[in-house]
């Protein structure tokens, strides 16, 4: 079976970016480059942000919420990676069109 080298590279550097954003969050929560790249990377969970009230500890849900985003969305950009391609596709079969369905 093969395998997307594509959609593992991209899986792999966005894991990596996600790590760097959360950690950069985290690290320096003053930052507010930081955490808009660290929100809109997570999007469109971290949509979940607005249903977030202004109480004490805000900012720890906050973070724990776009760790969440930036998880799921690598985890399904991983499935795409190591999700194996169509047996037809491999052998360099082309998808009959139209024309060629009636004429056989």
């Amino acid at each position: 079976m093969s395998f997307r080298p594509g959609w593992r590279i991209a899986a792999s550097v966005y894991m990596v970016a996600g790590v760097a954003c959360v950690l950069g969050s985290a690290v320096v929560p003053e930052s507010d480059v930081g955490m808009l790249l660290a929100i809109a990377g997570g999007l469109p969970w971290s949509l979940g942000l607005l249903t977030l009230d202004l109480s004490p500890g805000v900012a720890n849900t906050a973070l724990l919420l776009i760790a969440g985003s930036w998880a799921v969305n690598a985890g399904l950009l991983w499935w795409l990676a190591l999700r194996p391609r169509d047996a037809g596709f491999q052998r360099g079969d082309k998808v009959p069109t139209g024309a060629a369905k009636r004429t056989r």
